[in-house]
């Protein structure tokens, strides 16, 4: 929703070799991310609060499957009325490269393709980036796997990794929970080092063999502000590959 849906400076470690490899457990970790929920479709709502107190709040449909090797993320929001019908299409880059973004706007009746400089500005108004929706900000190359740890009760893999050119950010540092693969708690430095980000997953949700964040939160830890993730509904994705096309985001 290299979640959709994420940090420390890298610090000098060895690499650990025993169990799923840096790259295996990323992989399973972008597909539990609300934003990014492979074969699945997810009412989601989305409460984003200023530094000043004030919220305002947002729903959206989340669905994302597998084609041709890479992930497709496809976000179509409902309301309120000045976003229903807005639609973003994340397809994931090749290796080494950035995500390819789409955004329809209802209002202009066109798609717009989202530049690779633009990555790093706010989704939707919220506190998570075109950067989060598709993949972690990372480069499955730049990434290494460090010491596990337990982080709010659960025993977590724990990744590192570099922000590519096209990312906001300078440093990932993300705890995976071993059982489920749900991301519990990602860090984001900026390109100066400085912590940026953090998210963390309030409550899971199963829904039938597979463990998802149910509830989510995006906090800046620059600007004070922070958006909070709940999922709705959850079912099966009934989609083909047509759907996951600019054209189709243009038919609604």
């Amino acid at each position: 929703m290299r979640v959709t849906v994420m940090s420390a400076l890298l610090c000098a470690s060895v690499v650990l070799a025993d169990g799923p490899s840096a790259a295996e457990i990323s992989k399973n970790a972008r597909e539990r991310g609300a934003l990014n929920l492979v074969g699945l479709k997810a009412d989601l709502k989305l409460v984003s609060t200023g530094a000043d107190g004030k919220s305002k709040e947002q729903v959206l449909t989340s669905t994302s499957k597998t084609i041709g090797g890479k992930s497709h993320a496809l976000a179509r929001f409902s309301s309120p009325s000045g976003v229903a019908g807005v639609a973003v299409l994340t397809i994931a880059g090749e290796q080494g490269q950035g995500d390819d973004v789409s955004l329809y706007l209802p209002k202009l009746k066109r798609v717009r393709k989202v530049a690779r400089s633009d990555r790093g500005k706010a989704f939707m108004d919220t506190d998570f980036s075109y950067a989060d929706i598709g993949s972690n900000g990372t480069r499955d190359e730049d990434t290494r796997k460090l010491e596990d740890a337990k982080i709010d009760g659960h025993d977590c893999y724990v990744l590192e990794g570099k922000g590519d050119e096209t990312s906001p950010y300078g440093a990932v540092k993300m705890h995976i929970d071993k059982q489920t693969w749900v991301p519990i708690l990602v860090e984001y430095a900026d390109k100066a080092g400085k912590p940026l980000k953090r998210y963390r997953t309030l409550k899971l949700k199963q829904f039938k063999e597979r463990v998802l964040a149910a509830e989510s939160v995006m906090e800046n830890l620059q600007t004070g502000t922070r958006t909070q993730m709940t999922v709705l509904k959850l079912e099966e994705s009934t989609l083909g590959d047509e759907a996951f096309t600019d054209r189709a985001l243009e038919r609604g």
